[in-house]
């Protein structure tokens, strides 16, 4: 699946991404009004506080680990036009990624493309990197999503994750 990730690594964000599918099975179980409701839909619900809170953030962790994997491609990146509208070009885009995810301690850090333009945001907030718009890609960045591969080396980690990422998803 994923081409930088060894598949004991892969296993494990996919268990860690199980878990959490699981543990949001049981809120919709307990939780009136939830089953199948996107994350803006679960905002304009009237929940208790700590039921909102619950549900949000279970719901963005799987809603970025899933997109994480949804964000490449076997093969390398296609090409992309809104990246060479918004950037200057892909080197340029792809260089700002890096740095992104190189400042970021832990999070994801996410892609967005609205109106034929790109643009990026880091955080450890799931909720707020998955508002006002869904991102189109998601990278990872904590450390538990390439300590198994890449030990500390968080640079070489990103330098080998970035040439599968799906660019032709900005278009």
């Amino acid at each position: 699946m994923l081409s930088f990730l060894s598949d004991e690594n892969l296993a494990i964000h996919k268990e860690h991404l199980r878990t959490k599918k699981l543990q949001y099975s049981i809120l919709e179980k307990s939780i009136e009004g939830i089953k199948n409701k996107n994350i803006e839909e679960i905002i304009r619900q009237k929940l208790k506080k700590r039921d909102r809170e619950d549900v949000l953030r279970l719901l963005s962790d799987i809603t970025l680990h899933e997109l994480f994997f949804a964000s490449f491609a076997e093969n390398t990146h296609a090409s992309s036009d809104s990246v060479r509208l918004s950037y200057g070009s892909e080197a340029s885009f792809l260089n700002a990624l890096f740095l992104e995810c190189l400042n970021l301690s832990h999070g994801f850090v996410c892609v967005y493309y609205s109106s034929g333009r790109v643009s990026m945001r880091g955080g450890f907030d799931g909720l707020s990197l998955c508002l006002p718009a869904p991102p189109a890609l998601a990278i990872d960045v904590s450390e538990h999503a390439y300590f198994l591969d890449y030990g500390f080396d968080k640079e070489r980690y990103i330098m080998a994750a970035l040439p599968f990422l799906d660019l032709s998803k900005l278009s």
